[in-house]
């Protein structure tokens, strides 16, 4: 079997609407593949890559109350060893088939992983967690699939000065913006002429009465790509079991805009988060937000309705293998869910083009009610108060 280095995650038989269609849906994804068998016409190729991430992280002020029911008021720093901080370790295959001239059949597989445990990213620990879907596409038409993907609510990556990192765009929405999508049907078109546009519905996932709308995730993404100037937008909905909104971050409406200036070797970024859950109170029975890195929640329940948040930032990339990154991030909650602001930046370095090492630091200053984390998913800070954390590690793959 013949087995040779490609730097195109599109093999030998790309289609321009297949390329358009990869591009937008493998934010974060690898960037060396693979090819495995490069495909004979109807034949599939198959392509394979691998990226392992793996670090440590620390925390300061970890509220005790909410990390192993202790004592309120009592705090402590924590040191932990950190997978997917950076981006998800992942492995997958992906190839296409060209059945005429004009029309391939694509396929994709994928699970991400965490390294330092070496589990699977799902609360199933199931196998092909980020992406399983197959599909066809045409190059003036786009491309459709069928199966799973991440939601289409990812595209975000592209205009996050940190890339969807843990200390970034998900941080102050608890991960709101970067979920996956089963038994989903995307279509995502070519580029015409600069507009890109994305659309993308999840059947099944809610209730099976026949009483809820026909699907209970659905969103659209559009890019327009002017010159230096890229404009973006997003909108989508997840419902919960019964067709409601009754959940700030897993069951609500999501609106996204935003754009980035590509000034080489300087990029600078610019976004705005509005996220909407109408039946969110209590009395409309709604859950109360928390944040996703306590075990415990000692404290008074917030029921919130809707939140904004806005962010600015710049990626500079000082020589071919060293790039910095920089964001500010701020969110203000209703129903005295209070604000916080996240100020973070890192540096990237390439070691040869396959292995990075990478550092990140951040603060998150709460205030209110607010007791986000710097790092999404770690034990957070008591509510108001501020904390700083950080991680570092290494990506390696190919």
């Amino acid at each position: 079997m013949l087995v040779q280095k490609k730097s195109s995650p599109l093999g030998r038989i790309a289609t321009p609407a297949l390329a358009g269609a990869l591009a937008l849906s493998m934010a974060g994804a690898a960037q060396a593949d693979v090819t495995l068998y490069q495909g004979d016409g109807k034949i599939p190729s198959v392509i394979g890559y691998v990226r392992v991430d793996a670090g440590l992280r620390f925390g300061t002020d970890v509220d005790l109350a909410q990390y192993n029911g202790g004592q309120a008021g009592k705090t402590t720093t924590l040191m932990q060893a950190a997978g997917n901080d950076w981006g998800t370790s992942m492995f997958g295959l992906h190839g296409t088939a060209q059945l005429t001239p004009d029309l391939a059949a694509i396929y994709r597989i994928e699970s991400g992983f965490d390294a330092t445990k070496g589990t699977f990213n799902s609360s199933t620990n199931s196998i092909f967690n980020r992406r399983a879907y197959g599909g066809l596409s045409n190059p003036k038409l786009g491309s459709i699939y069928f199966g799973k993907d991440l939601f289409i609510n990812n595209d975000v990556y592209n205009f996050d000065p940190m890339i969807q990192e843990n200390m970034s765009t998900p941080t102050l929405v608890y991960g709101r913006n970067w979920p996956g999508a089963s038994d989903m049907i995307e279509y995502r078109s070519p580029n015409w002429g600069g507009l890109q546009i994305g659309a993308q519905a999840s059947f099944g996932n809610g209730d099976t009465s026949m009483s809820t709308k026909l699907s209970n995730m659905y969103g659209v993404s559009v890019q327009y790509d002017y010159k230096i100037l890229s404009l973006f937008g997003i909108y989508d909905e997840i419902q919960d079991k019964n067709g409601h909104y009754t959940n700030l971050y897993s069951a609500s409406r999501e609106g996204i805009v935003g754009a980035t200036l590509d000034l080489k070797p300087v990029k600078l970024f610019v976004g705005f988060e509005q996220l909407d859950a109408p039946d969110g109170t209590r009395e409309k029975g709604g859950s109360p937000i928390h944040n996703p890195g306590a075990t415990y929640f000692p404290y008074a329940p917030v029921y919130a309705t809707s939140a904004n948040m806005t962010w600015v930032g710049a990626a500079i990339q000082a020589t071919p293998d060293l790039l910095f990154r920089t964001g500010w991030y701020r969110t203000s909650v209703n129903h005295q869910g209070g604000n916080a602001n996240l100020v973070t930046g890192g540096v990237e370095y390439s070691l040869s083009k396959n292995v990075m090492v990478y550092f990140t630091l951040g603060e998150v200053i709460n205030s209110g009610q607010a007791n986000f984390s710097a790092d999404v998913y770690a034990p957070p800070p008591a509510p108001g108060k501020n904390q700083f954390g950080g991680f570092n590690g290494i990506s390696i793959q190919f």
